[in-house]
């Protein structure tokens, strides 16, 4: 059978160029299957930022990894799952997969020297648990990934309370529009969005954010300052951080007594190569605040966070007290498209980016 696979090429630093980066390959796969192996077709992956550095630690010509939704084909009598099951797993940029499903390990080092990153062991998915307010694609977005990173940082991390002055930077992605949503049922008093477009404000007002700051790092630092002081002018409480840079430099210098601040990325020295900025650690100690990196594989690798997201948040979405969105390609082809569009500010691209195979 002829399979296909986008595979990296070049490695390339600060904003991706996909045409550079990737290069479609194609072969004849024979399925010689062992006991514990399965062959799997592909229905659906993921596009996602965190890619960009995954990919300068990908071995030039080994296939982009990625989170994928699968259908199995065939299987081993030893195998995991068995034809026709779905699941959820790192299957990557393929049109076709042949795996046992177990934790795939991926010596990237782009994040944490030292740190290598496993991906968990591919789920089963419950049909039961979709249908029309929860698509199988929200696999890999509300009830996948994203999703899992926006609850945990917002239940477990942040933990909003009422009344609460709350920031959610890069607000208009499959993260930070859960995330903001939650924030507003848990109470918070204000709740503020950043975004590069300020062609996305009028919807992430309509997604109950109070008041939405654009954000473009060439600007003057103090127009940004004064643009956040005039939209929090009671401070910081919690903030959920996918930006960095100059925005977090300037976040840091309003945080209330008692704030907490969740490092979920940092767009701006990983992709946009901003590594100057004041020394912030004077700024925590007079508001005694907190500091936490968020990694949403840290929730994925416990069966119980999984039981705990579907009936939290899944709950919140089929009630239609969350609103989750996509931007969906179609076609193995587009991948690399789809992928490049995550760095560019087009007002159409809302919530989570995924391909259809």
């Amino acid at each position: 059978m002829k399979v296909s696979q986008w595979v990296v090429r070049e490695h390339m630093r600060g904003v991706p160029d996909p045409a550079r980066i990737y290069e479609k390959v194609e072969e004849e796969l024979v399925v010689d299957l062992a006991e514990d192996e399965m062959l799997l077709e592909t229905l659906y992956v993921s596009v996602d930022p965190y890619q960009q550095g995954l990919a300068l630690d990908t071995r030039i010509g080994d296939h982009m990894g990625a989170d994928s939704v699968m259908r199995v084909l065939e299987a081993g009598p030893r195998a995991l799952f068995r034809p026709g099951d779905l699941v959820q797993g790192f299957g990557g940029w393929r049109t076709h997969v042949v795996d046992t499903g177990g934790p795939t390990r991926w010596d990237s080092t782009w994040h944490a020297e030292n740190m290598p990153l496993v991906f968990p062991a591919y789920r089963l998915l419950d049909p039961a648990h979709y249908g029309d307010a929860l698509p199988l694609h929200t696999a890999l977005s509300v009830l996948g990934g994203p999703g899992m990173t926006a609850w945990g940082a917002m239940r477990k991390v942040l933990q909003v309370r009422p009344g609460d002055s709350v920031l959610i930077s890069g607000a208009s992605g499959a993260i930070g529009s859960v995330a903001g949503q939650l924030a507003r049922l848990a109470g918070a008093g204000r709740v503020v969005a950043t975004t590069r477009s300020a062609a996305k404000t009028e919807h992430l007002l309509g997604l109950g954010f109070d008041e939405v700051v654009v954000y473009n790092r060439d600007e003057p630092r103090e127009e940004v300052r004064d643009r956040l002081r005039r939209a929090l002018p009671k401070g910081v409480d919690r903030y959920l951080d996918t930006v960095g840079g100059a925005l977090t430099d300037e976040v840091f210098g309003m945080l209330a007594i008692g704030a907490r601040i969740a490092i979920c990325a940092q767009f701006e020295s990983q992709v946009g190569g901003d590594h100057v900025g004041p020394r912030l650690l004077p700024l925590l100690m007079r508001p005694q605040a907190t500091v936490r990196g968020v990694f949403s594989l840290e929730w994925m690798e416990d069966p119980a966070c999984w039981v705990d997201l579907e009936a939290d948040l899944g709950n919140l979405v089929r009630t239609g007290a969350v609103v989750h969105e996509h931007t969906m390609h179609e076609g193995f082809d587009s991948i690399p498209a789809a992928y490049g569009s995550l760095f560019a500010d087009g007002a159409d691209k809302r919530g989570k980016v995924l391909v259809r195979l």
